[in-house]
C-alpha cells in the first residue's frame, strides 16, 4: 500500500543533476489542491480548521467562480516550464524563486494534493489525422485523440500549459465529459494509480448529491497563482514552448514544416526590406538519374498578398527609409480569419511549387539548359536570355536551403549576391537551427537583424495560428 499513500503526498522538484523528492505529511501538506484554467493556477482548500473537510456545495461554489473568471490572453503560461527538460526547467525555476511571490505560489504547488486541470474545449477531430470511423469514438472523437489529450493536451496550441507536470496527479477534465490522468511515473506503478482511480470512480457513481441539504459557506475567491515574471522568465517560457512544440506543432497544423519555414523567410524579408525578391532553395532531384537539383521559389503572389496581411500597421515597416527602386505598400485592416485564408493560399501555392520542383517539373534548369545550347551556337543569345527581367528572376537575394540531421547540426554558407542572404536551416524535432549570412560590405543587410525579426516572425506565425484555431 505504500504507493497509494505516495500518489498525493509527492512532488517532484527539478535538479540541475538529479530530481529531487518533496514528501508531503501533517505538519507540511497544505489540505489543497489547484486548479489549472485558461494556463493560469488556483488553490482551493478541501478543509478548513475551523469546519473540517469542504463541503460539495462550497466546491462546486469554488468551481464556478474559477470558470466564470474570463481568460486573460496577454499572461505567460508558467506551467509550460515543467515541460522542459529537467535541467532547463530547474534554472527557470532557480529563476522564479528570486521573487516571493513566486517562491509562495511554487510552494503551494509543492504542497498541493493533486492539479485538478479543468480545459475549456477538446482537441479538434483532426488534431490525429489517422483516425478512422471504423475506430472506437468518445463522443465525437476517438480514443487516440482522448489519449492525446490527456497526454500532453495538444501542445501550447491548444492545454498543454495548462498542466503542472511535476506534481504526482494531474486530474484532466474536458468539455465533452471526458476526464483522464497525466501521473509522474517516480512515485508508483501504474496499479496503484488505476486501483485509487477505480475506487474513486465507483464510489462517485454509487453518491447521491448532498446539494439540496447544504448552505454554501460563502468562501472568499479561490486564490490566483500572481507570477512576477522576470525577462529572463519570460524568455525561458518562450523556449519550453518552443521545445514543447518544435516541428511537431506545425505538423499538427497539417502543413509542411519546409512550406512553413519558407514563408517565414518570405515574413522576415518583406519586414525588413519592404518587398520580395527573387528566392532560391534548392529541390532535390536526385530521385533521377544524375539529377542534382532544381529551384524552388518561394516568392510568389500568394506569399506576397500573406506578408503584406501580416504586416498590416507593422511600425518598423512603415518607418524605414525606403529603398531605392522599391515601391512601398499600403495597407489595409485584415481579420485574423483572412490573414489565415491568405497563409493557406500562400501554404498551398508553396507545397506545390515543391512538389512540382522535386518532380522534375521546375522551370530553372529548363531555361539554363536552353541558355547554354544558344550559347554554342555562336550566335546572339535570344531575348528572353537578355532581358533585365530574365537577370532579376536570377539574382537570389535570398538563398536557403533545408539540411535535416539527426543530430544538433548547424550548416552555413555565404550568400550568392552582394545584397543578399544566406540562410541554411535544420529542421529539429523539438525546434529549429538557422544559420544566417550577409556580407558587411552592403549596408542594406545584416544577418544579425535578419534573425531578429525571423525570431519574431516565427513567434507571429505560431500566434497566427493558435488564435485562429480557436475563432
Amino acid at each position: 500500500m505504500a504507493q497509494h499513500y505516495q500518489m498525493f503526498r509527492l512532488y517532484r522538484k527539478p535538479g540541475d543533476n538529479k530530481d529531487e523528492h518533496i514528501i508531503l505529511n501533517r505538519s507540511n501538506s497544505g489540505d489543497h489542491i489547484i486548479i489549472a484554467h485558461h494556463n493560469q493556477f488556483y488553490s482551493i482548500p478541501v478543509r478548513a480548521a475551523d469546519r473540517g473537510k469542504i463541503t460539495e456545495v462550497d466546491m462546486i461554489e469554488q468551481l464556478l467562480k474559477i470558470m466564470e473568471t474570463p481568460p486573460n490572453p496577454h499572461t505567460p503560461p508558467v506551467g509550460i516550464l515543467t515541460s522542459a527538460s529537467r535541467p532547463t526547467w530547474s534554472q527557470a525555476r532557480q529563476e522564479l524563486l528570486k521573487n516571493e511571490c513566486n517562491r509562495h505560489n511554487l510552494e503551494l504547488m509543492e504542497r498541493c494534493l493533486c492539479v485538478v486541470c479543468i480545459d475549456d474545449d477538446i482537441l479538434p477531430v483532426t488534431f490525429n489525422e489517422s483516425c478512422k470511423k471504423e475506430n472506437e469514438w468518445f463522443n465525437n472523437r476517438d480514443y487516440a485523440n482522448v489519449l492525446h489529450h490527456s497526454l500532453h493536451g495538444g501542445g501550447s496550441r491548444y492545454f498543454g500549459a495548462n498542466r503542472w507536470f511535476d506534481k504526482t496527479v494531474n486530474i484532466i477534465l474536458g468539455k465533452d465529459g471526458m476526464w483522464g490522468l497525466t501521473y509522474e511515473h517516480s512515485a508508483g506503478e501504474a496499479p496503484a494509480i488505476f486501483s485509487i482511480f477505480e475506487n474513486l470512480t465507483d464510489k462517485v457513481d454509487a453518491m447521491t448529491s448532498s446539494e439540496n441539504n447544504q448552505i454554501p459557506s460563502h468562501l472568499p475567491m479561490p486564490e490566483k497563482l500572481e507570477w512576477k515574471l522576470s525577462e529572463q522568465s519570460l524568455n525561458d517560457i518562450r523556449e519550453a514552448t518552443t521545445a514543447f512544440d518544435g516541428q511537431e506543432f506545425i505538423k499538427i497544423c497539417n502543413i509542411s514544416p519546409d512550406a512553413y519555414i519558407q514563408l517565414a523567410l518570405q515574413l522576415t524579408y518583406f519586414r525588413i526590406h519592404g518587398h520580395l525578391v527573387a528566392t532560391y532553395e534548392s529541390a532535390s532531384i536526385r530521385r533521377f538519374a544524375l539529377g542534382r537539383v532544381d529551384v524552388i521559389r518561394s516568392a510568389s503572389p500568394e506569399s506576397l498578398d500573406w506578408v503584406k496581411a501580416m504586416c498590416q500597421g507593422d511600425p518598423e515597416l512603415l518607418n524605414d527609409v525606403q529603398e531605392e527602386g522599391t515601391k512601398r505598400v499600403h495597407f489595409t485592416i485584415y481579420s485574423q480569419q483572412r490573414i489565415k485564408e491568405l497563409f493557406d493560399l500562400a501554404v498551398k501555392r508553396q507545397t506545390k511549387e515543391i512538389s512540382d520542383n522535386i518532380n522534375g517539373h521546375g522551370i530553372d534548369n529548363h531555361l539554363m539548359g536552353l541558355k547554354y545550347i544558344a550559347k554554342m551556337t555562336g550566335e546572339n543569345l535570344p531575348e528572353l536570355f537578355t532581358d533585365q527581367s530574365f537577370t532579376l528572376l536570377h539574382h537570389f537575394a535570398l538563398s536557403t536551403s533545408q539540411v535535416t540531421t539527426k543530430n544538433d547540426t548547424i550548416i552555413g554558407y555565404g550568400p550568392v549576391v552582394p545584397d543578399g542572404y544566406g540562410c541554411a536551416y535544420n529542421l529539429r524535432k523539438n525546434g529549429f537551427i538557422f544559420s544566417i549570412s550577409a556580407f558587411h560590405s552592403d549596408g542594406r543587410t545584416s544577418a544579425k537583424k535578419f534573425a531578429q525579426v525571423l525570431e519574431t516572425s516565427l513567434r507571429d506565425m505560431a500566434k497566427m495560428l493558435k488564435n485562429t484555431q480557436k475563432q
